[in-house]
């Protein structure tokens, strides 16, 4: 047994060595700053998998834990995303509040990306949870039926091990909270047990196919887009809505996204008239396909920090340098990456437009009661969205 510990170990060592190389492939087209963030990226998505895989995977005693950063995948800035293992063959039971994030939902999935691609199993999320009293939620996944006198939300599922993914998305920074979430396994066999040599070595090699996967394939689905030439601009997406379900994504959700390219002094306008919807955001990433820092930079707009025109469009601004508008969305010195808008549980999916120009020819295509800011008054924006964004992750 030490020896397949060992060669377990090994195999893993073997292929972080081997899984970064396509940060340094000169064919992706990025300099050494981006290659910087690629080696982290890369290294946040090792730690992510690690916690996934060893710390918090026994579905007998499954702990609802957040992670920070959660940079997978163009990972909403809005969001606290919590996960746990599950297996229905066992009930299960989450309880909490629905009332203090803009959004919860929930997914149960199984995205191993070292054994294939993501499957979705079920979606379920506000507005259709029910309140059993008080802003509260009383949910049970389960193998059996709803004995008929549950009072929340009860899904019957197919007994199969899988992944509970929780979104809380958190439109007014300031004032939604967390919604207080408990998972527990009715029905286990018995208390947790000593780490097993046998479920090491696979959790090892699990480990080992997931990061020879991951990395490479957010990647390549972000520059894709550049390959396509979905350069800025989103007419590739013909209103159609989009859910992101077979990449994990919530099918309440539609969503697009285009590549960026955009010079030091110059800037992308987009324009659109949002939906009726439950929420909405519009984010920028880099390269890996991962947020920007949008704790120490504006790199997101939402439906709550926007100035909607009196004409009913949003009109903001994506570039590196402040231009002095409300809606500035920060790139932050990053030459290209991805945008991304969700419109949550929306009526319609209107495409945004973009157009590229000087930032210094921004003003003059801005509605004119935009509201303008000055340095000092984005100084003290930021330091607000700062203390906010951290209070979020109790950091």
């Amino acid at each position: 047994m030490e020896h397949d510990l060992k060669a377990a170990w090994d195999r893993l060592c073997d292929t972080l060595r081997e899984s970064v190389d396509y940060v340094f492939d000169p064919a992706l087209g990025v300099d050494s700053s981006e290659q910087a963030e690629g080696l982290r990226h890369h290294l946040r998505l090792f730690s992510a998998a690690v916690e996934r895989l060893m710390e918090n995977a026994d579905p007998e005693h499954p702990e609802l834990g957040w992670t920070y950063p959660s940079k997978m995948g163009q990972d909403n800035p809005d969001a606290l995303y919590m996960s746990a293992p599950l297996d229905l063959r066992h009930s299960y039971r989450l309880t909490g509040r629905i009332d203090t994030p803009r959004y919860l939902g929930f997914s149960l999935m199984d995205f191993r990306f070292g054994r294939g691609t993501v499957e979705q199993i079920l979606n379920i999320g506000s507005p259709d949870l029910t309140d059993v009293g008080g802003g509260r939620m009383d949910v049970v996944f389960s193998p059996e039926p709803d004995p008929g006198d549950h009072l929340g939300d009860w899904y019957q599922l197919e007994p199969r091990q899988c992944r509970l993914l929780v979104r809380q998305f958190f439109s007014d920074w300031a004032t939604e909270q967390s919604a207080d979430l408990h998972l527990e396994c009715l029905d286990p066999k018995g208390p947790p047990t000593r780490l097993d040599p046998v479920k090491l070595t696979e959790a090892l090699d699990e480990l080992a196919a997931e990061m020879s996967i991951v990395g490479k394939f957010w990647t390549d689905y972000a520059v894709g887009q550049r390959d396509r030439g979905e350069i800025n601009s989103f007419e590739h997406m013909d209103g159609r809505k989009v859910s992101g379900v077979g990449l994990g994504g919530s099918d309440q959700q539609a969503y697009g996204q285009c590549w960026y390219e955009v010079g030091a002094e110059e800037a992308l306008l987009l324009e659109v008239t949002p939906p009726k919807c439950w929420y909405w955001n519009i984010q920028v990433g880099d390269a890996w396909f991962q947020s920007l820092d949008y704790i120490n930079l504006p790199a997101t707009l939402n439906d709550s920090q926007a100035h909607i025109d009196p004409d009913g469009v949003l009109r903001a601004v994506i570039s590196h340098v402040d231009p002095g508008t409300c809606n500035w969305i920060s790139l932050g010195g990053c030459p290209q990456g991805a945008i991304t808008y969700r419109w949550n549980n929306a009526d319609s999916a209107p495409v945004p437009s973009l157009r590229l120009m000087p930032v210094s020819e921004v003003a003059e295509h801005l509605h004119p009661d935009s509201p303008r800011v000055t340095p000092q008054d984005r100084r003290q924006r930021q330091a607000e969205r700062r203390r906010q964004a951290l209070s979020r992750f109790t950091r």
